[in-house]
């Protein structure tokens, strides 16, 4: 029976003991073991199925960027939300019109829901001018107004979320206001990106 071969990592060939494949990466030294006409073909399209299965997953996995102020609170919630629960499919990150230290209650209620926000980098609009995206997703009146209709390769999805960043009143009382809005950004974001994977 015909052995899987390694490809497309190409770390060794399964026939001998060549730490590169001669058949895959068409170097001079041939395979130790030669192969019959049936194998080769087998072989190549083995190589062939698993390289274009590997460009396939690639392009499958979406990118989507979110959008605030300041990059501080309200979207790199959203982007770690987002990459929490469709880590699979989407590739999510955030910046802002412009950038500050990240908030530590949004920390804070991240952790809660066992999500590391705080190794997470601020970044300002202009870091992801030259990437493309399938989503770009304000979430404040601020990005709404200062990012481009068109930015990354699409035109812009615009949602609002009152930044609880700017709640007054006690530690407790303000925590329960980025609970909440951690909350509604999971509920609606996870409502938008699920009605238009339905229809992919």
């Amino acid at each position: 029976m015909l052995k899987k071969h390694p490809c497309p990592d190409c770390r060794h060939c399964l026939w001998c003991t060549d730490t590169r494949c001669s058949v895959c990466l068409r170097e001079s030294k041939p395979c130790q073991r030669k192969l019959s006409q049936a194998e080769q073909i087998a072989l190549y399209e083995s190589i062939n199925r698993a390289h274009q299965q590997q460009k396939t997953e690639g392009r499958m996995k979406q990118r989507a960027l979110f959008l605030c102020t300041d990059n501080s609170c309200l979207s790199p919630m959203a982007a770690a939300l987002v990459s929490f629960d469709f880590g699979d499919c989407l590739e999510a990150v955030s910046a802002g019109v412009t950038t500050q230290n990240l908030n530590p209650q949004a920390i804070a209620v991240m952790a809660e829901l066992g999500i590391d926000l705080g190794s997470q980098a601020s970044n300002g609009l202009s870091h992801y001018e030259r990437e493309l995206f399938d989503y770009v997703i304000t979430l404040s009146a601020e990005a709404k107004k200062n990012c481009p209709l068109y930015f990354g390769g699409v035109r812009r999805h615009s949602m609002g979320f009152t930044d609880p960043s700017q709640t007054q009143g006690s530690a407790e009382e303000i925590m329960t206001d980025f609970r909440k809005t951690r909350d509604s950004l999971r509920l609606q974001l996870s409502e938008f990106f699920r009605q238009r994977m339905a229809h992919q």
